[in-house]
């Protein structure tokens, strides 16, 4: 299992496996802290999550809050979907098509 987390102008690429086990990889995650106005989240390239991928992506979420800085969900696989209506926080999620 492998996670690799890449910016590419205002989007923020995600491939791989967003789980407990690869987070600890981007732990503290620094590279919000580099960007400035709306950022893509895209996870086209994301081949599994879980309940802590979720978790680490909603403090994600409120930490962009906390700058100003506006986070949109792109191409959201359907297992995140899933794990977002079973926690009931499908409505936090700032997803775009």
């Amino acid at each position: 299992m492998t996670l690799k987390i890449t910016a590419v102008a205002n989007s923020i690429q995600f491939e791989g496996v967003l789980n407990r086990d690869t987070l600890i990889l981007y732990s503290p995650f620094k590279l919000l802290n580099t960007l400035t106005g709306t950022i893509q989240f895209d996870f086209a390239a994301l081949t599994a999550i879980d309940t802590a991928g979720l978790a680490w992506l909603l403090q994600q979420l409120a930490q962009a809050r906390d700058t100003s800085l506006k986070i949109e969900l792109c191409n959201v696989p359907q297992q995140l979907l899933s794990l977002a209506d079973v926690s009931a926080v499908r409505a936090l999620l700032p997803i775009v098509e």
